[in-house]
């Protein structure tokens, strides 16, 4: 199986106060891996640096088996756009648009029909129980239910690697399970990789890895299960 993320080395302070050493990590294709570890310990860092949306120090990191660039420029753009999807705990939904304008937002680099688009994002929102919502605006909904909007996203957006940071942090249990099952079937259905950071480790047992930085900058002393 080939590899979607690889880090070699990496290492990442933040003025005198040293988050990463030496640390290394393959992760393959398709495979849903879950980090945890207590605050401060590096996990939301970690999946910055691989999102190009924080630089690190040393080391390298690989993408599909090219290696990443500097967060700015073009390059960094097209990765982030045609690469990689983000699951945040805020959603980073478009509040006043319905759902359905903010998913085909998220299909305007694709290259398909405004009625294929539809067609496909009607489906997608059939699969996440949300298809009855299409028309309803994003502050209407729960936070479970833009949860699902944002899962929706990641599967109609370019991009085999999903960064979910905290996704079901602000949700109830129940609807922290729904929401987790989808994200098992993004990796299990759609094929893509998933990098979950969670406190819940709970769910984090279910994925398919669970990797614990605990309080360690030391990449021999990561408990990896």
């Amino acid at each position: 199986m080939s590899k979607s993320v690889e880090i070699h080395h990496l290492s990442k302070s933040f003025g005198k106060r040293e988050i990463f050493r030496n640390f290394s990590l393959e992760i393959e294709e398709g495979e849903f891996v879950a980090i945890i570890g207590p605050s401060g310990c590096g996990k939301s860092t970690l999946l910055n640096m691989i999102g190009l949306l924080e630089k690190l120090d040393e080391g390298t990191i690989k993408v599909g088996g090219k290696k990443l660039p500097g967060i700015e420029g073009k390059r960094a753009t097209m990765i982030r756009r045609n690469k990689i999807n983000y699951l945040f705990q805020s959603y980073a939904l478009i509040n006043d648009m319905t759902v359905m304008q903010n998913l085909l937002i998220a299909m305007n680099f694709i290259n398909r029909s405004k009625k294929e688009k539809v067609r496909r994002t009607q489906m997608v929102l059939k699969q996440v129980g949300l298809l009855e919502l299409k028309d309803e605006k994003i502050n209407t909904l729960s936070g479970g239910e833009q949860q699902r909007v944002a899962i929706a996203r990641t599967i109609l957006k370019p991009g085999d690697i999903i960064l979910a940071d905290e996704p079901t942090g602000a949700l109830d249990s129940e609807t922290a399970e729904t929401v987790f099952s989808l994200m098992m079937d993004l990796s299990k259905k759609y094929g893509k990789t998933v990098i979950m950071v969670t406190h819940n480790r709970e769910l984090a047992r279910r994925a398919d890895r669970m990797i614990d930085l605990a309080d360690t900058i030391d990449s021999k002393k990561v408990k990896i299960q």
